[in-house]
C-alpha cells in the first residue's frame, strides 16, 4: 500500500468558525489559566507520555507550566502527568460542560468546512469499504460527515452535553456515552469495525501506548489520528502570553512531532500509510498581533495588517506545513501483520 502525504488546507473557508477566538480572547485564557491550576496539582512526570524514557529536557515555562522536551523520541511534555481525575474534571464533570461549548455552535458549517475534508483524506488512503469505530467523538462532527459519505460509524463520549448534541443532530451513525478509561477495553474488544479512530484523541488519554496495544489486539486494520504538533505556535504562544493560547491549552498537556510519531509506529509495529500536515501557526501569529497591538486605530490597523499578512496566511503557513512542522497533523497507521 503506498503511502499517501498531503499538504495545508485552505484558512479562509474556516475564518468565521475561529473568530470567537479573537472576540472572546480574556474569557479564553481564563479558562486556560483555570485548566493549568488544575493540571499543576497532579504529580509530577518523570518520564516522556510518548516513549516512557527518563529523557527529558527542560525547555519553556508557559502559562504558570513547565515543559521539557524528549531528547530520545522528540516529544513535548507538560511536567505533570494528566491523571484519570483531571480529565474526568475537565471532559465529563460541570467543566465539561464548559468544554463542550466551545464545540457546539454552526454545527453544519463545521461538518463542511472542517470534517467532510478529513472524511474525504480518510477515504482517498483507505481504498476498501470503511466501517469506523470513533473515540472521542466530540458533538459527532466527524461522525455526520461520514454519514453524508455513506461510511458506516458509531462513536463514543464522556461528554454528557456533547453526547446529546451530536446523537440530535446524527441519523444513521450513533453515539454512546462512556467513560474516558473504558475506552481500552472497548478497543481491544472491537470485532466489527476495521477502522479506529481517534480525532484530536489521542493527546487527552491518560495511557495513549496502553490503547495502542489495545488497537494492535483489536480486528481492527487502521488506526486514524490527528494530534496536535511542536510547532511555531508553542513559540508565539509563549511569547505573547496576554493572548488565548490556542494550542497549549483546553487539556493539550503534550505535543507530538515528526519523530516522536515515527517512534510511535514502530513501537507499535505499525506502518504509516496517510499523512496530511496543515496547521494554523500563521492565523495564531495573525490573532496575536491583533490582540497585542498598541494601536491608536485599531480599525485602521487591522486594514494593514490584512494588507500585509492576511492575503498571505496560505501561502506563509504551506511552508510550514511542507516541512512538517505546523501545528496539526492527520496520519493513518495500519497493521504491519495484516
Amino acid at each position: 500500500m503506498k503511502k499517501i502525504v498531503q499538504y495545508s488546507k485552505p484558512y479562509n473557508n474556516i475564518l468565521s468558525l475561529k473568530y470567537d477566538f479573537l472576540k472572546e480572547n480574556k474569557q479564553n485564557l481564563d479558562r486556560v489559566i483555570k485548566t493549568n491550576k488544575l493540571y499543576k496539582k497532579n504529580p509530577k512526570r518523570t518520564k516522556c507520555k510518548n516513549c516512557e524514557k527518563k529523557s527529558l529536557k527542560k525547555f519553556i515555562h508557559s502559562f504558570h507550566i513547565d515543559y521539557y522536551i524528549c531528547s530520545y523520541c522528540g516529544h513535548f511534555n507538560g511536567i505533570y502527568q494528566d491523571t484519570t481525575k483531571f480529565n474526568n474534571n475537565l471532559y465529563s464533570s460541570k467543566e465539561g460542560k464548559n468544554y463542550s461549548s466551545v464545540y457546539e455552535k454552526d454545527f453544519i458549517k463545521r461538518v463542511k468546512n472542517i470534517y467532510l475534508p478529513k472524511a474525504n483524506f480518510l477515504k482517498k488512503v483507505i481504498k476498501k469499504k470503511i466501517k469506523l469505530l470513533e473515540f472521542g467523538s466530540g458533538a459527532g462532527h466527524f461522525l455526520k460527515a461520514l454519514e453524508l459519505k455513506k461510511i458506516n460509524a458509531i462513536g463514543y463520549e464522556p461528554n454528557k452535553t456533547l453526547t446529546r448534541i451530536g446523537n440530535k443532530e446524527l441519523k444513521s451513525n450513533k453515539i454512546s456515552l462512556s467513560d474516558m478509561d473504558q475506552i481500552y477495553d472497548k478497543c481491544k474488544n472491537n470485532k466489527s469495525y476495521n477502522t479506529v479512530a481517534l480525532i484530536g484523541t489521542l493527546e487527552h488519554l491518560e495511557k495513549p501506548n496502553l490503547f495502542l496495544k489495545s488497537f494492535n489486539k483489536s480486528s481492527a486494520e487502521y488506526l486514524y489520528i490527528s494530534v496536535p504538533v511542536f510547532s511555531l505556535s508553542v513559540f508565539i504562544e509563549n511569547s505573547f502570553t496576554n493572548v488565548f493560547p490556542r494550542h497549549l491549552g483546553f487539556g493539550h498537556t503534550h505535543l507530538y512531532t515528526n519523530n516522536s510519531l515515527n517512534y510511535m509506529a514502530k513501537k507499535h509495529n505499525l506502518k504509516i500509510v496517510g499523512e496530511w500536515w496543515f496547521g494554523t501557526d500563521i492565523p495564531d501569529l495573525y490573532r496575536s498581533l491583533i490582540v497585542s497591538s498598541n494601536a491608536l486605530n485599531k480599525k485602521l490597523f487591522e486594514t494593514e495588517l490584512n494588507k500585509k499578512l492576511f492575503k498571505v496566511i496560505n501561502n506563509l503557513q504551506n511552508e510550514l506545513d511542507k516541512q512538517k512542522i505546523c501545528s496539526e497533523v492527520h496520519m493513518v497507521f495500519q497493521k504491519k501483520t495484516i
